[in-house]
């Protein structure tokens, strides 16, 4: 497996986790009367951001300090070639996204009366949300067709 097979690999598994359970504990949020769950948004967030930080800055460092010389070359062109294509796949996931988040501004302004009647998803901030999830799904779409092209050496 190569320097950047494994980095990807690290990516891929410190956001799935990190973020899962991020979004995971943002849908419980519904059940919280309004200002607890704003407060207890703004954590979850602040908390995310945290790890994602310190687990990214210690895994990537073990890996460049276990590997000098791999790290050291940085990437060749099939390297370049499967960042492309998987850039390419998550960019069409991240934009669909931004369309269905401004689908939803634009009903919501169109008709303010329906979030009234609706308390289905009644979570702070969930505009913002979606976007995230459009961000973070993104990137675990890009990791995972980066690893496709290593593993099938495609």
């Amino acid at each position: 497996m190569s320097f950047k097979e494994k980095s990807i690999w690290i990516s891929l598994v410190s956001t799935v986790v990190i973020f899962g359970d991020y979004f995971l504990n943002i849908l419980s949020l519904s059940r919280l009367p309004a200002e607890i769950a704003k407060t207890t948004a703004l954590e979850l967030s602040l908390r995310a951001l945290f790890l994602i930080i310190i687990v990214e800055i210690i895994f990537q460092g073990m890996l460049a300090v276990g590997n000098r010389k791999a790290a050291d070359l940085g990437a060749d062109e099939r390297d370049k070639l499967y960042e492309y294509k998987g850039n390419n796949f998550g960019y069409t996931v991240l934009v669909i996204g931004v369309f269905i988040s401004l689908g939803r501004i634009v009903f919501l302004e169109m008709n303010p009366q329906f979030m009234a009647q609706t308390d289905v998803l009644n979570i702070p901030l969930l505009t913002a949300h979606i976007l995230l999830f459009s961000f973070i799904f993104s990137e675990v779409v890009r990791f995972s067709a980066q690893l496709y092209y290593y593993r099938s050496s495609y």
